[in-house]
């Protein structure tokens, strides 16, 4: 769904057609962020949409303590920030870009008429809603029931998923998430995730190469997450 679905079972086949993306691309204004950018901030007026046209973004939760929770990454030709649908519209996180991005920012206000005028649109829209819904259900779940390693290894099996839209072998294969941020999107700390990693990699289920982690086993790794429910 042009995201990384780390629960549900999702691919990352476009949920928006591109006839669609285009419709709302071309009733937005481009803007590009740098690395690092905060597209909106937790708590921000939620008045845009903003159609992801290139590079990775990610949304993370705060806490009122400062902790963070990774919910997703997003990928070209993904909606973010679709809680200007609210009724009371307020962003639910920060949207940081996570290299370069290009974006379409859409008003909360264009949106309504393209999804009037596009009743497509709007089935699409409500289907990537209820998506996410799901995925976080399952992450849920997933914390109550099972262990770090556990939900770690069906982690980097959905973040090694081929993109189909992809064209780069090498950034296929890899996985380029920190440590910390692996940490955030599992709700455990960082020097756990790092053991873990390192008991992964001496085991042979994935390989090292700098900051990119390499999944070698996938079998391996689906019979450890697997393990929960034997």
């Amino acid at each position: 769904m042009r995201e990384y679905s780390i629960g549900a079972p999702l691919g990352l086949e476009p949920v928006i057609p591109a006839d669609l993306i285009e419709k709302l691309v071309d009733a937005g204004l481009k803007k590009t962020f740098r690395k690092n950018a905060a597209i909106y901030r937790q708590g921000d007026t939620a008045d845009h949409v903003y159609v992801l046209l290139s590079g990775r973004a990610k949304t993370v939760l705060v806490a009122p303590g400062g902790q963070q929770a990774l919910l997703r990454i997003h990928l070209p030709h993904n909606v973010l920030g679709l809680t200007a649908l609210a009724s009371t519209p307020a962003r639910d996180g920060d949207a940081v870009a996570i290299e370069p991005i290009e974006t379409a920012m859409v008003s909360r206000e264009q949106l309504r008429k393209l999804m009037r005028d596009e009743p497509r649109l709007a089935e699409h829209l409500l289907e990537l809603m209820v998506n996410r819904m799901c995925d976080f259900h399952y992450r849920v779940g997933e914390m109550m029931t099972q262990s770090v390693d556990q939900r770690l290894a069906r982690a980097l099996l959905a973040l090694s998923e081929p993109d189909p839209t992809a064209s780069d072998e090498n950034e296929r294969a890899g996985i380029t998430l920190t440590h910390e941020e692996l940490a955030n999107l599992l709700n455990t700390r960082r020097p756990t995730i790092s053991a873990a990693i390192n008991r992964f990699a001496g085991a042979g289920l994935i390989r090292k190469s700098g900051r990119r982690l390499h999944v070698l086993d996938p079998s391996g790794l689906r019979a450890l997450f697997q393990a929960a429910g034997a």
